[in-house]
């Protein structure tokens, strides 16, 4: 099955006429389901109501319960590694911490619904929305129905500016040396958890670093109606 990402200019978003085809296989009988159009998992609105297959919006529907929630498993997970890094515990305490700061977020992603479709909508930095592998069907019938939403295959562009990517991959490699300069020369013996942090730190620099580059030039992919 062919498919395309469809992307809605945000002054068109409130007065979309959404065609009865499901946007994950393009089936006749779909299931409508309110999908959360916020950057933040845990917020509910704003949202729009989508067609999926039965499979598909019964996960969505999961998910959305549950993202309410979603902040409070970080939490736990925060309040038991300091405990374990910064606290006076003693060792059975210590065992304890570290277990809830692991334990805790595999738990979590155990009852989150797996499997999401790829079709969850998100805003672009521009405030589009753009809805990722609709079959090319299903996306031509949107274009037919509301003037102004395009189908394109294009990479997505970047949720943020490459002055953001950069700052951030700056601060972190900042960080990340200033708590292995601490480490050293602090005279005493660190918590392990503590050392661990340096390199995700690191990692996560060069993450944001590779994101300064564009996934594609424009024009690589086409887009329709033009």
């Amino acid at each position: 099955m062919q498919r395309t990402d469809l992307v809605v200019p945000s002054e068109l978003v409130a007065g979309l006429q959404i065609p009865a085809l499901a946007i994950t296989d393009g089936a006749a009988d779909p299931d409508w389901v309110e999908v959360s159009l916020s950057t933040w998992r845990f917020r509910r609105r704003p949202s729009l109501r989508l067609p999926l297959d039965p499979r598909s919006a019964g996960k969505a529907r999961r998910d959305r319960r549950l993202a309410p929630w979603s902040p409070l498993p970080v939490l736990i997970a925060l309040a038991a590694w300091s405990a374990a890094t910064f606290g006076d515990l003693s060792r059975p305490g210590n065992l304890v911490a570290i277990t809830v700061a692991g334990g805790v977020p595999v738990a979590w992603s155990l009852l989150r619904p797996r499997g999401l479709p790829r079709q969850v909508p998100y805003r672009t930095r521009l405030g589009d929305l753009r809805i990722p592998q609709v079959p090319v069907e299903v996306a031509r019938e949107w274009a037919a129905r509301n003037p102004g939403v395009t189908a394109t295959d294009e990479p997505a562009p970047r949720q943020h500016t490459r002055r953001f990517y950069a700052a951030w991959s700056v601060g972190l490699l900042l960080a990340a040396a200033g708590l292995l300069v601490v480490l050293a020369n602090d005279g005493r013996e660190d918590f392990i958890l503590l050392w661990m942090l340096a390199p995700v730190l690191l990692l996560t620099a060069v993450s944001m670093a590779l994101k300064t580059q564009s996934p594609a030039r424009p024009g690589t992919g086409p887009t329709w109606p033009s």
